[in-house]
């Protein structure tokens, strides 16, 4: 999807919420593969504008509920003093509605600008590590007596390994865009890993559900400006039920690796153990005696299990041409997949380093 829009677009969305195109200047925000997000200034105020990508969420709606529901928990948390972050509220519209359909069928929301913030791209540090493990346990930890199920599914299946291979399988069949030449040893490789694949279901048929973000990525916490310390999470839209080992693997899976997930320089990729050791010992901690045995056990097999699922991802949506990542070039996917499939290899041969540094943080929690 195009993060292009059109003046005419713009000038109808923005009405929605009392701005004009004219006195109005409207920014692209941040990096984000899915959705196109703004940031709209405006004499009268500051707002965040995304328009939601309906190719990925095929029911908008359902974000933009989610959202209110996991917020309304978390204030009440915060006036428990059970929960120390922010919860970033969606903004209506000047007819009290949560989105704006335009012209062309897209779904539109604004989100609660916070000023005197920042955001981080990539960790650099062990403890912008533990900032990020700790934030994203506070977040779920504080989430852990909301029910889960209540939570619309917005993308069904989302982190359902076996489903993610049927995906892959379904296009290696059609070869729709004829380039399962170009990538067929990774195929091979994706397809060889069904011991793996086997332990994953087996491990999710006795983990608990609870609700998880699903996309913990450090750029999706605010830092205030003036403490540099983690002031909310943002970007909800993946908020589902799940299982923690997700989040802790997209922690490992955007944290651990030496280079960007699509940079084609995979003989210099290594993995950064102390990054690794520092979300170990923020997200148990933060979680404490919430975090069950086989959870703990989870997260070793959750830090392999979204850099392979994310690999397979990418390479599903390169060979069928392109239609779920934003890319900006031809083989960008390819790339990310061969990316994500060494960083699942890297990880996997070092499985036994990942258990001794994962439960000696545990059990210096004991």
């Amino acid at each position: 999807m195009s993060k292009v829009v059109d003046q005419e677009t713009l000038k109808h969305v923005l009405a929605h919420y009392r701005c004009s195109i004219d006195n109005s200047t409207v920014s692209p925000l941040g990096n984000g593969l899915i959705n196109s997000t703004y940031l709209v200034r405006n004499i009268n105020a500051n707002f965040v504008l995304q328009r939601i990508n309906k190719n990925v969420f095929k029911k908008p709606k359902q974000v933009v509920d989610n959202a209110e529901l996991i917020n309304n928990h978390l204030l009440n948390k915060q006036q428990q003093n059970h929960y120390s972050l922010t919860p970033i509220w969606q903004v209506s519209t000047i007819d009290e509605s949560a989105m704006v359909i335009d012209s062309h069928g897209e779904y539109w929301r604004a989100i609660q600008y916070i000023p005197n913030c920042f955001t981080v791209e990539e960790v650099a540090t062990t403890d912008q590590a533990r900032q990020v493990a700790t934030s994203f346990a506070q977040f779920t930890s504080a989430l852990s007596d909301f029910s889960a199920t209540s939570l619309a599914e917005t993308i069904p299946e989302f982190h359902n390994l076996s489903i993610r291979i049927s995906h892959l399988r379904a296009v290696i069949q059609t070869d729709p865009k004829q380039r399962l030449s170009q990538c067929q040893e990774l195929v091979d490789f994706c397809l060889s890993q069904q011991v793996f694949i086997d332990k994953v279901d087996q491990l999710i048929q006795q983990l608990p559900i609870q609700v998880t973000h699903n996309d913990t990525k450090i750029n999706n916490l605010l830092f205030c400006a003036k403490s540099n310390e983690p002031l909310a999470v943002i970007d909800l839209d993946t908020c589902m039920p799940g299982y923690l080992m997700h989040d802790f693997g997209d922690m490992v899976r955007t944290c651990c690796s030496n280079l960007p997930e699509d940079s084609t320089d995979l003989a210099k990729m290594n993995v950064r153990f102390d990054i690794y050791s520092a979300l170990a010992e923020g997200y148990t901690k933060a979680f404490g005696v919430k975090m069950s045995e086989l959870e703990q056990q989870s997260l070793v097999v959750g830090a392999q299990l979204l850099p392979f699922m994310i690999g397979v991802r990418f390479l599903t949506d390169y060979l069928d041409g392109d239609n779920y990542f934003h890319t900006d070039h031809e083989n960008h996917n390819l790339d990310r997949a061969k990316n994500q499939i060494n960083l699942y290899r890297l990880l996997h041969e070092n499985e036994q380093k990942l258990n001794e540094l994962t439960f000696t943080n545990v059990d210096s929690l004991v």
